[in-house]
């Protein structure tokens, strides 16, 4: 049976496993790495954070069935479970760095990480564009993650970690002007990433907005409220966006049935299903599969 791939850091050619991190840290070259590993162009998911700098070169990339255009200056930031791929030019270059959460987690605390605006995998788009001034900055900083990782001196695991975390501080720093509600409170912000967590985590047997309430200890009204003013969306969107998001991976990255993806997704009326995916895609799973097939074969 056709299934997605989901990547781990040790299924990389490239990759010499080390004795101080196991599988939980990469960095190389972007245009070394693709060549090394061919089959990145094909959709797959990972269970890894991805920081990937474009310096040179053109292309498209594909993430959760949206897509960006990619040129120097692009910078993606994705999250373990998303899935993408990409058509790129012949003299794609820059950097790529994979890192695991108990990789991070050695130094520092998670929760900063959660709360990255570019890591709300469903809210934020996971992409930026840097202008000319700010890419050799940041490119000065992958330089020097390369750099230790490639010496491995001593404790350079504790001056990678450090280097990561002041790169992802100047990422959200250049971030904020792309972020939806640059205004929201920090309080609101970390309601909305636990939202999104839970939603992640339950959407599947919890479709009720009260029920999400209910886990945030809040009321009904406040998690519309925050809702509405940070997105401009109702809870019981983002739940229908998270299942519909989950159906589309099935639909295009398996070979399961519509009654099989519904029945997935705990939807017992196959009818209601087709017609709830209609509603928000306007078309049926079956032209959304085959539509999306068609542009796999171009």
């Amino acid at each position: 049976m056709k299934e997605l791939p989901v990547l781990t850091i040790s299924n990389f050619e490239d990759y010499n496993q080390c004795q101080h991190c196991g599988n939980s840290f990469y960095i190389r070259s972007f245009g070394k790495h693709l060549k090394d590993n061919l089959f990145l162009d094909k959709p797959h998911g990972h269970d890894f954070f991805i920081l990937l700098f474009i310096t040179h070169g053109t292309g498209t990339h594909s993430i959760d069935f949206k897509t960006y255009n990619v040129r120097a200056g692009s910078l993606f930031l994705l999250s373990p479970g998303q899935v993408h791929h990409w058509n790129l030019s012949s003299d794609i270059d820059g950097y790529i760095l994979f890192f695991t959460k108990e990789y991070f987690l050695l130094d520092f605390n998670y929760n900063k990480l959660l709360t990255l605006p570019f890591f709300y995998t469903h809210f934020n788009a996971p992409c930026m564009e840097l202008e000319q001034e700010d890419m050799e900055p940041i490119a000065a900083i992958f330089h020097k993650i390369d750099h230790e990782y490639l010496n491995k001196k001593k404790f350079f695991h504790e001056i990678i970690r450090l280097n990561l975390k002041m790169l992802l501080i100047e990422l959200e720093r250049k971030y904020k002007g792309n972020q939806q509600t640059p205004g929201l409170l920090q309080y609101q912000a970390n309601q909305l990433h636990k939202l999104e967590t839970l939603i992640d985590t339950h959407y599947k047997e919890h479709k009720q907005v009260s029920e999400y309430a209910a886990l945030m200890n809040i009321s009904l009204k406040q998690l519309n409220t925050l809702c509405k003013k940070a997105l401009n969306k109702t809870p019981g969107d983002l739940i229908q966006e998270r299942l519909i998001l989950e159906a589309k991976r099935l639909l295009v990255y398996s070979d399961h049935s519509v009654s099989s993806v519904a029945a997935s997704l705990n939807y017992t009326d196959n009818s209601y299903f087709i017609r709830l995916f209609k509603k928000l895609t306007h078309m049926t799973p079956e032209q959304f599969r085959q539509t999306q097939l068609s542009e796999y074969r171009r």
